[in-house]
């Protein structure tokens, strides 16, 4: 009798990604972002019009957002919007007929996202948005040092594999969290190979302030301070984010959005 063996063929469905980041839509980092996620599925942007660095988690609720969309390279047909990457975010998950993603990832931002930067970075405040609305997310920074200029197509292929590494089901995370990952400056993009995993450091930065030369419009009453904290200089521990990203690793840290402290008449649910 004849054997017959039947063999069924099923297409895995393509992996969709929407990315964001607050350097504005034509940062080199979103490029190196898109080329570096479109071996891994489908990639649509909507990304903020102009820079919105170090400007948190700000959300516009009382006026009307302008979406326009452009053909830009290397993407095709994006959205750019008039306002903040966690905005972005929003309208990327919840305008209507907007298609949900897999995942959302934002970046590749110019500079790390280390500590306590990631309650004044919008990049971190994306993924964060996205982690919020219920969809797996990550946040990925590269530390600019003027000696390793950051070579972007070598950076993208790096971010190739290390994404697919963290959104793996080995690194999945749980709904409401993130990962934060943070590439050192290195020469040549010479990147390791493996991921080393830290938690978030919250010791400040250095934070000072120099006076500086009042405008001639300015009265009398007006006092100019400029910035003059030195964040390399921030407190960390030895194990922490900061102190692994400037031993020149890869450093990943997951991130939740639990914020209320301990207290004896609190209940945490």
């Amino acid at each position: 009798m004849a054997l017959t063996i039947l063999i069924f063929w099923t297409e895995q469905a393509t992996m969709k990604f929407l990315i964001t980041n607050d350097d504005g839509y034509d940062g080199p980092g979103l490029a190196a972002l898109y080329n570096a996620l479109k071996p891994l599925g489908d990639v649509r942007v909507v990304a903020p019009a102009v820079c919105h660095s170090a400007k948190g988690h700000a959300v516009n609720t009382h006026a009307p957002l302008r979406i326009e969309r452009r053909d830009v390279a290397p993407f095709g047909p994006i959205d750019i919007l008039d306002s903040s990457p966690a905005d972005c975010v929003r309208v990327g998950l919840r305008a209507p007929g907007a298609e949900m993603p897999d995942f959302v990832v934002a970046g590749i931002n110019t500079g790390a996202n280390l500590g306590v930067d990631l309650f004044y970075s919008g990049t971190a405040a994306a993924a964060r948005e996205a982690a919020i609305l219920g969809v797996p997310s990550l946040a990925i920074s590269r530390y600019m040092r003027p000696e390793f200029p950051v070579i972007w197509e070598t950076l993208s292929l790096h971010v190739t594999r290390i994404v697919e590494q963290l959104i793996s089901h080995h690194h999945r995370l749980p709904a409401g969290q993130f990962w934060n990952v943070n590439f050192p400056a290195v020469a040549d993009e010479a990147h390791p190979q493996e991921i080393a995993f830290a938690p978030q450091s919250l010791l400040s930065h250095d934070i000072g302030f120099n006076v500086g030369k009042k405008n001639d419009a300015d009265g009398p009453n007006v006092t100019v301070l400029e910035y003059a904290g030195d964040f390399r200089s921030r407190g960390k521990t030895d194990n922490c984010d900061v102190a692994v990203l400037f031993q020149q690793k890869i450093t990943a840290t997951p991130i939740d959005l639990c914020t209320t402290a301990n207290h004896p008449f609190v209940v945490k649910s």
